[in-house]
């Protein structure tokens, strides 16, 4: 069966980016795509009733997705609409790409300040704690013309936990890549005193191997697109990123709630605003 890429269309935008980006991922893995569009009124005072009001604007959004998803359809793409009403539009899209079965999500994506990520519930941060697969968030509307794409692990060797969300940023990296016929580049943070060959748990024998050949080795990277840093993991992946001129950055993250998730943090959300790229999250 082909992928579903989930697409969010904005009916407050005039240019659909995360559409643009889906046509071409569309073409270039054979997949199917589904425009989702919630919308909603708080102003209901040009309406005789709630569901008029509800009528009209449904209406209108199934026009606004009919009229996109036509030229998609003479280029051959199969693809699906679907209208929703609803007041919390991000909650809304976690819960239909879940029904629909999607792959991947695609949303287009706009900078906010440090304290409106961590006080608001933006609809990125939504998405990436609540989504249930892969995330692209769509920040440049031009295409993937570089052909690099970034993938972000962590090495920690007390951790099994990481070892299995690098094997899945791997694995949704290297299938990007090939579909998009993109040179895939791995990067790596490190504390600065932190023991490389303990980490990695080299092996010392006649033919020693380096760092980079090792991560090649065990995450089907070429050994001189592998990027070791010594700093921290935001740092790291936006210097390289730019160094690289990247068209996307693929990263994982872990669903978190309460208290714990709104101060905590993790390292996707902390590049969000730092990287003018495409940004893959892998939960």
């Amino acid at each position: 069966m082909t992928s579903l890429l989930f697409v969010v269309i904005d009916p407050t935008a005039i240019e659909q980016i995360a559409l643009k980006r889906a046509e071409q991922i569309a073409v270039d893995m054979d997949a199917r795509l589904h425009l989702f569009c919630c919308d909603y009124t708080e102003d209901m005072s040009e309406f005789g009733s709630r569901r008029e009001a509800k009528t009209v604007v449904m209406r209108e959004t199934e026009e606004l997705l009919e009229e996109l998803a036509a030229p998609l359809r003479r280029e051959g793409l199969e693809v699906t609409t679907e209208a929703y009403w609803n007041s919390d539009w991000q909650d809304a899209v976690v819960r239909a790409s879940e029904q629909a079965g999607a792959n991947l999500i695609l949303k287009s994506s706009s900078p906010h300040t440090l304290v409106e990520r961590h006080l608001t519930r933006t609809s990125d941060v939504v998405l990436l704690r609540g989504a249930p697969c892969s995330v692209l968030l769509v920040n440049d509307p031009d295409p993937w013309t570089g052909q690099r794409l970034l993938a972000a692990i962590t090495l920690d060797s007390d951790d099994p936990g990481h070892d299995l969300l690098n094997n899945a940023i791997m694995t949704e990296a290297r299938r990007l890549a090939e579909a998009t016929q993109s040179d895939l580049h791995c990067v790596t943070a490190l504390e600065q005193k932190a023991d490389l060959a303990a980490v990695l748990q080299l092996l010392v024998d006649s033919e020693p191997e380096t760092p980079e050949h090792k991560i090649g080795r065990l995450y089907g990277v070429l050994p001189e697109r592998v990027h070791i840093c010594r700093g921290t993991a935001k740092a790291a992946i936006v210097e390289v990123a730019e160094e690289l001129r990247c068209d996307v950055v693929v990263l994982g993250t872990v669903a978190r709630k309460g208290v714990q998730g709104l101060l905590l943090g993790n390292t996707a959300e902390k590049v969000l605003d730092q990287l003018e790229c495409d940004i893959l999250v892998v939960n």
